[in-house]
């Protein structure tokens, strides 16, 4: 019997309080969340089952969502089962666990994590450091999901850094770094050369590696490693390159193979970039993937929060930019605007973030700031309204602000002052993002139609 969108949503609510009892009294802490020995023996009472598919692992500081998605849309128009666990999730916790570009329903969910809580229980009765994680815990489900519906390839975003990540226990036969750059400084170091160290450690024995990294430095850290552990590795500019193809297209010549005039539906330049990291990490594990297949995964990659277009008139852009290297990017999009267009920007970021780095392009092209805060989510806090109000005052004395608190509130007041012709751009965090979403789309209708199609 079907579900009505009321018990959709207790069930959900109940598989989120679930979970959350896992966040200990710290809301996270490096030493605490991230290590591999809990994940693993987690895993080992389940039978492993990250090692009954093949998988591929996608690290970076920026882009690894993006290339994660089009690695796995292309898998899937190549015709294989593909599984895909990315985070954080933008709405529902139901995002991080996809198989061939669906959400899992919150019943099958519920399914997974019964199946594995006499496990949860026993890793934190045993090990000599507690219970698994949140994050840890929802790696697992993913696993265990992606097991019992027999993928054939899994696509694995890192969640944070790469050696110690929870994720960095899948025996992966490609691995991604989309780019490093200055985020999470004060977990993993205050130089991208101190943060590749950490994001390099998902690169394992033999395996075929696909670098997206520009900066000298961080490209000869990558090859030692490569080195260490003899690994093939593929470096943009060296061993693949992309150039300017017709109408805002792209040209890509891979070892063995050119694509012309390839159409990527994400905007931005850097999704270019992105794009041709995807198609390289597909075609090195299945070098028989079809030219068509690649197209048609390209053009049919969407993904929540990444310049959406929510609406026209006003156009409403929701970026979930939270990092100096994703907001020059998504800035750059936003200096093609006109003359005649303002831009009111609602902004938030997450607490710990470098500020001071972030805000300068977001006011180089936004005419009005409302600064509000994101809701608790799972582990991480958001700067409060109006201190980042105050750290935009320090940068730019003269640029308008407004704090409205609560992130649909700030939508609103957006949105009412702004022209047909005018831009509203929601960005600094993709937890804003997923509480902005929600103007236009209900969390309660979305896991209702993913419960309807389980039925």
């Amino acid at each position: 019997m079907a579900m009505t969108k009321d018990e959709v949503w207790e069930a959900y609510q109940w598989l989120q309080e679930e979970l959350n009892e896992l966040i200990g009294q710290t809301r996270f802490s490096a030493e605490i969340n991230l290590r591999l020995e809990r994940i693993t023996q987690l895993l080992a009472l389940l039978d492993n089952p990250h090692h009954k598919y093949r998988s591929i692992h996608v690290g970076g500081t920026s882009g690894k969502g993006s290339t994660t998605m089009m690695i796995a849309k292309i898998l899937q128009s190549a015709g294989y089962k593909t599984g895909l666990h990315q985070s954080p999730n933008i709405q529902v916790l139901n995002e991080r666990h996809w198989i061939n570009g669906r959400f899992a329903p919150t019943s099958r969910l519920i399914e997974v994590w019964q199946a594995m809580k006499p496990a949860v229980a026993e890793v934190a009765k045993t090990s000599p450091w507690g219970a698994p994680s949140y994050f840890e815990a929802q790696i697992a489900m993913s696993f265990l999901y992606f097991a019992q519906e027999e993928v054939d390839v899994a696509v694995i975003e890192v969640g944070l850094g790469g050696t110690r990540d929870a994720t960095n226990v899948i025996p992966a036969e490609v691995s991604v770094l989309t780019n490093v750059g200055l985020d999470h400084t004060a977990i993993l170091g205050d130089t991208v050369e101190e943060i590749v160290m950490d994001k390099r450690g998902i690169i394992k024995l033999w395996q075929k590696v696909i670098s997206g990294c520009t900066q000298p430095s961080v490209q000869a850290l990558v090859e030692e490693r490569c080195d260490e552990v003899e690994a093939l590795l593929f470096q943009l500019g060296e061993d693949f390159h992309i150039t300017d193809g017709m109408s805002g297209k792209v040209n890509m010549t891979l070892p063995k193979r050119t694509l012309e005039n390839v159409s990527v539906a994400l905007s931005g330049d850097f999704q270019k970039l992105n794009a041709v990291l995807a198609v390289m990490a597909v075609t090195q594990f299945d070098p028989a993937v079809s030219d068509e297949a690649i197209r048609t995964g390209l053009t049919e990659t969407r993904i929540a929060a990444r310049m959406e277009v929510m609406q026209e008139r006003p156009l409403v852009l929701l970026d979930g930019a939270h990092n100096p290297d994703k907001m020059r990017g998504a800035a750059q999009l936003m200096a093609d605007t006109t003359a005649e267009q303002k831009v009111i920007t609602v902004m938030g970021l997450k607490a710990g973030k470098d500020a001071a780095d972030i805000l300068p392009p977001v006011l180089a092209h936004s005419d009005l700031l409302i600064t509000t805060s994101f809701g608790i989510k799972g582990l991480w806090e958001a700067v409060p309204a109006e201190d980042l109000a105050t750290q935009v005052r320090e940068i730019d004395g003269n640029k308008r602000v407004e704090v409205v608190t609560k992130p649909l509130d700030a939508v609103e007041v957006a949105l009412e002052m702004a022209q047909p012709e005018d831009i509203v751009w929601i960005t600094g965090s993709l937890y804003l993002a997923g509480d902005a979403r929600e103007y236009w789309y209900s969390s309660r209708d979305l896991l209702h139609e993913l419960e309807e199609a389980r039925n």
